[in-house]
């Protein structure tokens, strides 16, 4: 727990200081909340991601995203777009955001909207909605940035116990359909595997000792309700690739981290899950 406690601090101060910088754009862009257009979040359309929270309710990228037709904003938030042509695509997409935005603002936050305040006032309500505002963007960010974050350290340190036992990283692309589509002695990252269903592995090993498949899952969790998530997740994976006779009936191997239990590791196992423990990865010598 003071793991947790410790990282998310600091990724949550992180989210703080980059949140920030996008905040003081888009309130310059938008004359501190008054005039927000299609034009001001086409100007730089990283402010998407405080627009989203600067509204009552607050929206998630996916949420906010198909409000207007979209899987999700994070193409625009991410990273501001220059393309003259990808601007005019977009320009109704902008307007429509703008409008949504004026009507659904949180005047109560931003009350120098709604009645004239002397300045040193304004001042210290345009601060306290600053920080109120990239607050609540920053929790958010830090708890997905938290999830990523142990979600590379794990797949990070199984790598580096596969290339231990002397197998190496394939330079197969692709979906693996078949037991013999990655080499023996051979590993992939991030691969789909098609079973009943196509769903993506973390890690796809083709075993030396009798070129059988073994399907690593890396799962760090930090809530009990994640964890049975993650754990269905797994389950309904293996039983798809198991149904596959194309793939040779491959083992499933789930990797561990964080707040499981018992029950959870009772459920892997009657799916014919193999466990094996990020704190201890010598659980997986046995498997590979």
């Amino acid at each position: 727990m003071r793991i947790y406690v410790d990282s998310m601090r600091k990724l949550y101060a992180t989210a703080l200081l980059q949140n920030g910088e996008i905040y003081d754009i888009a309130f310059g862009l938008t004359d501190g909340f008054r005039r927000i257009t299609g034009h001001s979040v086409g100007s730089d359309t990283r402010i998407i991601r405080i627009l989203r929270y600067v509204v009552a309710p607050t929206f998630s990228q996916m949420k906010f995203g198909q409000l207007f037709g979209f899987d999700t904003m994070e193409k625009f938030e991410r990273a501001r777009i220059v393309s003259s042509q990808a601007l005019e695509k977009h320009a109704t997409l902008f307007e429509q955001i703008s409008v949504f935005v004026n009507e659904n603002l949180d005047r109560d936050r931003f009350v120098w909207l709604s009645s004239p305040m002397k300045r040193g006032l304004r001042a210290l309500a345009e601060d306290f909605a600053r920080k109120w505002t990239c607050s609540l963007v920053s929790d958010q960010g830090a708890q997905t940035a938290y999830r990523n974050w142990r979600k590379q350290q794990q797949e990070a340190a199984i790598e580096r116990h596969l290339i231990h036992h002397g197998y190496i990283r394939s330079a197969f692309v692709g979906t693996v359909r078949t037991v013999t589509d990655v080499p023996i002695g051979e590993y992939t990252r991030e691969t789909k595997v098609r079973g009943i269903s196509t769903q993506k592995a973390d890690f796809v090993v083709r075993r030396r000792r009798d070129g059988k498949l073994l399907l690593i899952e890396a799962k760090a969790v930090g809530v009990a309700l994640d964890a049975f998530k993650r754990v269905k997740e797994c389950c309904d994976k293996a039983h798809s690739w198991y149904s596959s006779p194309e793939l040779g009936a491959p083992l499933t191997v789930a990797v561990l981290g964080g707040f499981f239990a018992e029950t959870n590791i009772h459920a892997l196992r009657d799916s014919g899950v193999e466990v094996a423990w990020e704190f201890d990865l010598s659980t997986l010598d046995a498997l590979v």
